[in-house]
């Protein structure tokens, strides 16, 4: 859980965190360079990166979500399939990535311990896309622990 200041944290180690996540992302989109923002978002930006329906399907306390969640966003100076966002909400145990695929903004949510879980943009489930899928589920499983890591107390 966390129990620090995110800002201050962010601002502290913003150096060695920044290289660290594109260190990540630059094993899954290996020819993409990146210009990355992270930002704390609080619960009603955490409310729209993270379908309504998978919440409720996942934690019952949902509506507590806290304002130390975080969101980075990835910029590919080379095409737009290396465009996508990743949020972590410490307090609920969610991970989401979101990105472009043919159809539109795929999402996926993720959580230790279960299946990742693929929505659209409308929060409908959708089965995993070909282009991006198996990519944002790879650092799902890789963001997952380093954010669990950086931000435990």
């Amino acid at each position: 859980m966390l129990n620090i200041n995110l800002e201050q944290l962010l601002y502290a180690v913003k150096i060695d965190f920044q290289t660290e996540v594109t260190k990540i992302a630059g094993q899954v989109f290996s020819d993409t360079q990146f210009q990355l923002s992270a930002r704390k978002i609080g619960k009603v930006h955490a409310a729209l990166v993270v379908p309504q329906i998978y919440l409720k399907s996942l934690h019952k306390d949902y509506q507590n979500i806290v304002d130390n969640n975080l969101a980075i966003t990835f910029k590919s100076g080379n095409r737009a399939v290396g465009n996508f966002q990743v949020n972590y909400l410490p307090k609920i145990n969610i991970l989401t990535i979101s990105g472009y695929y043919k159809e539109g903004t795929a999402y996926l949510c993720y959580s230790p311990g279960r299946n990742p879980d693929w929505y659209n943009g409308r929060g409908y489930k959708i089965v995993r896309p070909d282009c991006i899928g198996e990519k944002f589920e790879l650092l799902a499983n890789k963001f997952y622990p380093f954010f669990e890591e950086f931000f435990a107390v």
